[in-house]
């Protein structure tokens, strides 16, 4: 098992695991929207695990270890009825190009929720 220090808001490494429900639901939801390059993200999605999560207890989790050559955001979605939000990132690697790299939760009501929010409840759009 991957060991990391933990500190609030540091990105916990873990064992490589597959995506809840909720997860996946969230991820192609996100991915349902057009923008350049969406098609190949899409095919990576039945490989795709999650890789690490987040200190804070928030919902964020990492596709991948690292940060390659550069982080884009490439879909934001706003969560009805709240200030909340999340984001869809990739990263850009010498050898395997743009990959999906992870959905990052951004809260700014006093609690984080345990798990993403619902598909139906997001407010999504190409970045």
């Amino acid at each position: 098992m991957l060991t990391a220090a933990v500190a609030d808001g540091m990105i916990v490494g873990m064992d490589a695991r597959p995506l809840t429900q909720r997860e996946r639901a969230v991820l192609e939801a996100l991915l349902a929207v057009e923008f350049q390059g969406v098609e190949t993200l899409r095919r990576q999605t039945g490989e795709v695990v999650v890789v690490g999560t987040c200190g804070c207890g928030c919902p964020s989790i990492d596709f991948q270890h690292g940060h390659g050559l550069g982080m884009a955001i490439r879909v934001n979605a706003g969560v009805r009825g709240s200030h909340d939000g999340l984001f869809l990132y990739t990263i850009e690697d010498r050898q395997r190009g743009e990959g999906l790299g992870g959905i990052e939760w951004v809260g700014v009501e006093d609690t984080d929720p345990d798990e993403l929010p619902s598909p139906e409840l997001l407010d999504i759009r190409a970045a």
